[in-house]
């Protein structure tokens, strides 16, 4: 384009409605970008059937005696050792209509053969741990409950659904979380609410004491 036309007063509109095109357009790849980064794209694993009905139990969910399908199920890889390339933790708060649910010690532990999941417990205090040999490894949200056995989708906590006034609310570091919360990726020190029940919390954690909590 002649360089006239574009500082012509006619040409102005023109290169002003490109100029907002291109930052809508950029805009919108930064949302896309952060939706990526914190949602997982691919469909998150199920729970194997032989689990409580598919994963479709009532509160309280103890951990699997035998955790090695549930493992597998996830995609996840056990070992002797727990792998130290990649290790973090995040926190899990369970309500079920305003009551605290524990997340159990030995998820994804076996421990009579001694083997360790990359996302495993310790301690019934909601701290879980995700450990593996490469740095390239993620994870989901979903793949913690398909090894617990505990169905978990946008509209089902195990064998609780949303309907008749219930409802499932999901926050991350105190902020709502909209959609599937099976595929949420998970980072070191998420504060992960999972809330069922007719109402909200009325309070909702942001943050967790990781250093006194460490297990």
């Amino acid at each position: 384009m002649d360089p006239d036309e574009i500082s012509s007063p006619a040409a102005r509109p023109q290169v002003r409605g490109r100029r907002l095109l291109l930052a809508v357009l950029v805009a919108s790849v930064s949302v896309v970008a952060l939706v990526v980064a914190v949602l997982g794209l691919s469909a998150p694993p199920t729970v194997p059937a032989t689990y409580a009905g598919g994963g479709t139990a009532r509160p309280p969910w103890p951990a699997p005696v035998d955790p090695a399908e549930g493992v597998r199920a996830a995609g996840l890889q056990a070992a002797p050792s727990e792998g130290m390339v990649q290790h973090f933790h995040v926190h899990l708060d369970l309500l079920v209509d305003g009551q605290p649910v524990a997340v159990p010690a030995n998820l994804g532990i076996d421990v009579r053969e001694q083997l360790y999941a990359e996302l495993h417990t310790h301690a019934d205090t909601g701290v879980v741990h995700a450990e593996a040999s490469s740095a390239e490894t993620s994870f989901t949200l979903g793949q913690l409950f398909v090894e617990w056995g505990v169905r978990l989708d946008a509209d089902h906590l195990g064998g609780l659904a949303t309907g008749d006034g219930k409802q499932l609310w999901v926050y991350v570091d105190g902020r709502p979380l909209a959609g599937d919360p099976g595929r949420l990726r998970l980072v070191d020190h998420q504060e992960i609410v999972l809330a069922y029940g007719a109402e909200p919390p009325a309070s909702v954690p942001s943050t967790f004491d990781f250093v006194a909590n460490p297990t």
